[in-house]
């Protein structure tokens, strides 16, 4: 079913945090090693996905993404991708759990329209089928495109009852798309959804912060900008012209 941007699904969520089983959606390109690489070659972009094991250890992921720099997510894949800060959160007893699989996709291509009616459904029921996720978090990749389609991905998500929020670096350019909650790292650049390389504390304070939305009485459509002061150098974020 497809829904006017003007229409913003929302799944409200009223229950306690720490009932939570998260899984984790990012259209930066993650997958996991042993897994096909996403292709870099087709000026059209790549509209698969892969499907990550709950249990995956953040060292057996690996990016294959050409439209944003990644190096630091080679470095530490936890900045777009916090499948360890999750784990931890878990062990804190914050969180109950960890999905039992996670999706990474590349969220770059020219083919929109399918990608819109036919991948962003298909990861919203890869989701729903097995996955026992109440609630998920989603991450972008590239600055333009990426931030676009991963909203596509939460709202079809939103639409199957599952509640979701997504942590933005380009929030203009999400905002576009109306994101039904949304969580903006203030001054983080691409390719640090969640904070730099090796700085756990921070990745694990915005994954926090970015679940802890799920409770908070937002208006569907906008975003809550946070600073972290603890990142340090200050990036703008992506400015576009909102299309209609």
């Amino acid at each position: 079913m497809t829904i006017s941007r003007k229409c913003v699904p929302f799944t409200p969520f009223s229950g306690d945090l720490s009932s939570l089983k998260i899984a984790l959606v990012t259209a930066g390109g993650v997958h996991m090693r042993n897994q096909e690489a996403f292709n870099t070659a087709d000026d059209l972009g790549d509209l698969t996905y892969r499907v990550i094991s709950g249990s995956v250890d953040g060292n057996d992921l690996m990016v294959t993404h050409n439209h944003y720099d990644h190096a630091d997510a080679d470095s530490d894949v936890n900045v777009v991708f916090p499948i360890d800060p999750l784990r931890e959160l878990v062990d804190e007893g914050f969180i109950a759990g960890m999905a039992e699989k996670h999706i990474g996709y590349m969220g770059y291509t020219m083919q929109l329209k399918r990608l819109y009616e036919e991948t962003a459904p298909a990861i919203a029921k890869e989701i729903e089928r097995g996955s026992k996720a109440n609630a998920v978090v989603l991450t972008g990749g590239c600055p333009n495109v990426c931030h676009r389609t991963v909203v596509a991905v939460q709202r079809e998500i939103e639409m199957l009852g599952i509640p979701t929020v997504l942590i933005t670096v380009s929030p203009e350019v999400s905002a576009q798309m109306r994101p039904p909650r949304a969580l903006y790292p203030n001054g983080f650049k691409i390719g640090n959804s969640v904070g730099k390389p090796g700085m756990r504390g921070l990745q694990k304070n915005v994954l926090r912060d970015a679940i802890s939305l799920l409770a908070e009485n937002i208006v569907p459509g906008s975003w809550k900008t946070v600073d972290y002061p603890e990142y340090g150098e200050f990036h703008e974020p992506v400015s576009v012209k909102t299309g209609k």
